[in-house]
């Protein structure tokens, strides 16, 4: 019996994640290593199923996409429309793209401690970070996506009579959108990436940062691991959403076009 594509892309794509659980096993089995620096596999589950049975995690899990999508959706509506203007336009590239491109190599964390005395310790303060971080992507590939559409496009929507409006709408974000959908996807990684930072560094009760933290404070490495887990797993799961959808609006346009 012949295997699928689909099942062997699966199964290639689960071989080192196995084979880092059974190092990990190795490794902790037998006091290889002390449970201070990594803990069992099987502490670690109990763990992540006791904090769901308590119902306190489902609730960090939900306040930390919030927080990630709220900064996310922010971000990528700025981002979409900054790297369209400068992409439409030659003008605004020329004011815009000098002082983008010196402050975007600012890293991310590097912008925590100005904001928080903008804005103190607050839910603002943890959103500006995340949407901050969902900005560059976005932006940078929208630009790429506009400025490299095939200029015979243009010039045959010119022939038809496009308008400025039109023209836009119907042939330079259709065909700019697979890049703009990169765009969209890296800037969702990048949200979860800062999340963790945002909450470690900008104090907050709840969320999956503050597990974290609160594991380091006790020593207690399942905590550290479970908490990483999951924005691991969380972010791995909506980036291939946000993946999904853009192949599905990309397969739409294909279609659209044909017709």
């Amino acid at each position: 019996m012949s295997i699928s594509k689909k099942t062997k892309a699966i199964l290639v794509s689960s071989l080192l994640p196995v084979f880092l659980l059974i190092l990990w096993q190795f490794s902790t089995s037998g006091g290889k290593a002390s449970s201070h620096i990594l803990p069992l596999p099987e502490k670690v589950l109990t763990t992540f199923v006791s904090l769901f049975n308590e119902g306190e995690f489902l609730n960090d899990i939900v306040i930390s996409m919030k927080r990630v999508m709220s900064g996310f959706l922010i971000g990528i509506t700025a981002g979409f429309a900054f790297g369209l203007l400068m992409g439409l336009s030659r003008t605004a590239e020329k004011i815009f793209a000098p002082f983008f491109d010196g402050v975007r190599q600012v890293p991310m964390v590097g912008w925590i401690p100005l904001i928080v005395m903008w804005f103190g310790m607050s839910e603002t303060t943890r959103i500006i970070v995340i949407t901050i971080a969902a900005f560059y992507p976005t932006t940078l590939n929208t630009f790429s996506g506009v400025r490299n559409v095939p200029r015979e496009y243009i010039e045959l929507a010119s022939v038809y009579g496009y308008k400025r409006f039109k023209l836009i709408r119907r042939i330079i974000i259709p065909a700019a959108l697979p890049s703009i959908i990169t765009g969209f996807s890296l800037s969702l990684g990048m949200s979860w990436m800062l999340l963790v930072a945002a909450e470690l560094l900008v104090d907050t009760p709840v969320g999956i940062g503050m597990l974290i933290s609160t594991g380091r404070e006790r020593s207690q490495m399942e905590l550290v691991v479970v908490g990483i887990i999951t924005v691991g797993l969380l972010g791995l799961a909506m980036t291939k959403i946000v993946e999904k959808f853009g192949k599905v609006v990309e397969r739409g346009r294909v279609i659209r076009q044909e017709l």
